[in-house]
C-alpha cells in the first residue's frame, strides 16, 4: 500500500489527482471544515445544498456516491456520515474502519481523504493500515503531515510493509490578489485569482502587413447618372 500525505490547502488538493475522493461528513459539524470545505468551497457550496436539502446528513452508516465534476480532479466523490462530535473515539474508529470496507468493496484502488479531525493520528493511521491492505493508494491530507509521518513510524512496525511519501506543496505567491469569496459558499480560503483580460492593442509599426488590418474605407458619396432619353418619344418638329 502506497501512503502520499498533503497538507491541507486547495493547491495540494488540485494537484493530489487520484480516482475517487471520500469525504467524511459529521452529522453536526456546520459549516464543514477540514477537507470537506475546502470541497464544498470548490464546488461553490454544493456540498452545503445537499445538507440543506437533507440529501445528505453525515448520519452513521450513511454513504453517498456522486460526481465531483469538471473543478476537482476525480472521477468519483463518495460522502460517508460518522455521526455526531459527542461520540466515542472507539466508535468514531469504527464509523471510518466501515467507510473504508465500503471503498473496497467498490473497488476503488485510489482514494484521497482526509482523517476526522477528532481521531488521533495514530487511530486514524492504524485504521488506515488495516483496512486499506493490499496494492491500494491512499492520499491523506493535513494540517500537519509530518504527524502523520510520526504516526505511520510507530503504527507500521510488524505490519505489512507500507511505502510513505510526504508531497511538499509550495505556498501561492503572496503578490498574487485573491479573489473574494461567493457569498452562499463556506468561509475559507479563496478561489485561485483569475488574470484580467487585457486590452487589446494596436500591432506595432514594423509588423508584418498581412497582420495588420486594412483601414476602414471612407465616407463616399454617391451620384445618380443622367437620366436617357426615352427612345419611344417622338421627335418634336
Amino acid at each position: 500500500m502506497d501512503l502520499s500525505f498533503f497538507p491541507l490547502t486547495l493547491d495540494a488538493m488540485d494537484q493530489a489527482a487520484a480516482e475517487s475522493l471520500c469525504l467524511f461528513i459529521a452529522a453536526d459539524e456546520r459549516p464543514l471544515t477540514g477537507l470537506s470545505g475546502l470541497v464544498d468551497w470548490r464546488l461553490t457550496g454544493r456540498l452545503s445544498r445537499l445538507l440543506r436539502g437533507g440529501l445528505l446528513t453525515g448520519d452513521p452508516g450513511e454513504a453517498v456516491l456522486t460526481q465531483p465534476g469538471m473543478r476537482l480532479a476525480y472521477r468519483k466523490m463518495f460522502l460517508f456520515g460518522v455521526g455526531p462530535a459527542s461520540q466515542p473515539e472507539a466508535e468514531l474508529r469504527e464509523r471510518v474502519a466501515e467507510a473504508l470496507r465500503k471503498l473496497g468493496q467498490a473497488g476503488v484502488q485510489e482514494a484521497a481523504m482526509q482523517l476526522p479531525s477528532r481521531l488521533s493520528p495514530e487511530l486514524g493511521v492504524r485504521t488506515l493500515i488495516e483496512e486499506l491492505q493490499g496494492p491500494g493508494r491512499a492520499l491523506v491530507f493535513g494540517p500537519d503531515p509530518q504527524k502523520l509521518v510520526s504516526a505511520l513510524s510507530q503504527t507500521a512496525r510488524g505490519a505489512a510493509r507500507v511505502e510513505q511519501r510526504v508531497v511538499k506543496v509550495p505556498p501561492p505567491s503572496p503578490t498574487i490578489p485573491r479573489a473574494s469569496p461567493l457569498p452562499f459558499a463556506p468561509q475559507g480560503p479563496s478561489e485561485p485569482p483569475v488574470a484580467p483580460a487585457l486590452p487589446s492593442e494596436p500591432p506595432p509599426p514594423n509588423a508584418p502587413s498581412e497582420e495588420r488590418k486594412p483601414p476602414p474605407p471612407g465616407p463616399q458619396r454617391y451620384v445618380p447618372q443622367a437620366p436617357r432619353q426615352n427612345v419611344f418619344e417622338k421627335k418634336k418638329k
